[in-house]
């Protein structure tokens, strides 16, 4: 196991790594600089060319399609299709099977991380994941090597992962024991944890889903959606907090650590190395309210997939696409930090005006200074396909 040390300081907004004994000390004893530290343990992987930011830095496909969505049905055949161009024009390859097998091998244990947050509507799809499952196992993976897994196992057992998914696919809540090969697992890792004291409480440890461990490649799958603590819940999001528990008190109001947090837990080796590939699932889309969106009014019907390699990159065009929807709205930007649109949860369910938390969108950027992907909108290839 490998230990790395994270100071962020609060009052400048900076992220210090590897800061060690004195010099560390010293840092956290300035009394006009309070510090969050964030140690984490951790395998220390060898990070291929496939570990983020991937084999295409900066590149984002967003791939449309008018038909995906009708009566309010999310349609299995044009999200094929969605994916099946989007693929190739990420890779350049010539075919879909051609554009998977960059990033898999039919002897891969593949895990796709799920986001079942905010049943009904604003969830990882189940056309979407069949047509995940389809193109994994055209390039040979066979459906007892794919695993859908998330924090919570009632979330995925309401929206129907359990029943609607091919035969053979397991589906793992990792708030409980799994079997693998014959054996049991917990579903948290004892030994990979963040350890960090945000407010006082009394746990300080997260630790890492043991499905992280035993996958040989993970494919993310989150939603377009705002967060009321992290700004946009996306693909640095899902990994993180959908892949260690304990992460929600990280926000207490108005406050939220979700920056540096978010980006932090992303460099743990397990997860950066086996995260291959960033599928936002953006047919339906969350401008205020998220995680959960319980107010429908906060949910429009964007139609589209998001694809990369780099889930910085991901996450900012995300970000660009719910701030332009909340400016046509006019409610204020998730950067907002004037405290009358404070309040409470009733409020911010009933008013776009209003919301918990300072949100911390900076968390993409914080992730791109640790490397994990390309945040300067000049550096991002947008690929825009509009398939009919």
């Amino acid at each position: 196991m490998n230990r790395r040390t994270f100071v962020y300081n609060a009052a400048l907004g900076t992220l210090h790594v590897g800061l060690l004994g004195t010099q560390l000390r010293a840092f956290q004893n300035t009394p006009s600089a309070p510090t969050l530290q964030i140690d984490i343990q951790a395998p220390d992987l060898p990070l291929s060319k496939l570990a983020m930011p991937g084999l295409f830095p900066g590149r984002v496909v967003q791939a449309s399609h008018a038909g995906s969505l009708l009566n309010g049905r999310v349609q299995q055949a044009p999200v094929g299709q969605m994916l099946d161009q989007g693929m190739r024009a990420l890779t350049g390859e010539s075919t879909s099977k051609e554009a998977w097998a960059k990033f898999i091998e039919p002897s891969d244990i593949v895990a796709l991380k799920v986001n079942p947050s905010g049943t009904p509507t604003t969830t990882t799809s189940i056309p979407l994941m069949r047509e995940v499952i389809r193109a994994l196992n055209a390039v040979g993976v066979p459906n007892r090597n794919i695993i859908v897994f998330d924090r919570n196992s009632n979330q995925m057992e309401v929206l129907g992962y359990h029943n609607l998914l091919p035969v053979g696919v397991r589906v793992v809540g990792l708030d409980g024991d799994w079997a693998i090969g014959g054996r049991t697992r917990p579903g948290y890792d004892p030994n990979v944890f963040a350890e960090m004291n945000c407010f006082g409480e009394r746990e300080t440890r997260s630790y890492m889903g043991s499905v992280v461990s035993e996958a040989s490649k993970i494919i993310n799958l989150p939603c377009l959606k705002e967060h009321n603590a992290s700004g946009v819940t996306g693909c640095l999001k899902n990994l993180a907090y959908g892949c260690f528990n304990n992460v929600a008190r990280t926000h207490r109001f108005p406050k939220t650590y979700t920056d540096p947090a978010i980006a932090v837990l992303c460099t743990a080796p397990p997860l950066r190395a086996k995260a291959v590939l960033h599928i936002m699932d953006g047919i339906r889309a969350v401008y205020h309210g998220g995680p959960f969106a319980w107010n429908p009014d906060f949910v429009w019907e964007a139609k589209t997939l998001l694809i990369g390699t780099d889930p910085v990159a991901v996450d900012r065009i995300e970000l660009e696409m719910v701030e332009q929807k909340r400016r046509d709205v006019g409610a204020p930007s998730l950067w907002d930090r004037n405290p009358q649109n404070l309040g409470s949860a009733a409020d911010m369910d009933r008013s776009a005006q209003k919301n918990r938390f300072y949100r911390e969108p900076g968390h993409i950027k914080t992730a791109s200074e640790l490397g994990l992907g390309r945040w300067e909108l000049e550096q991002i290839e947008l690929r825009k396909l509009q398939i009919s």
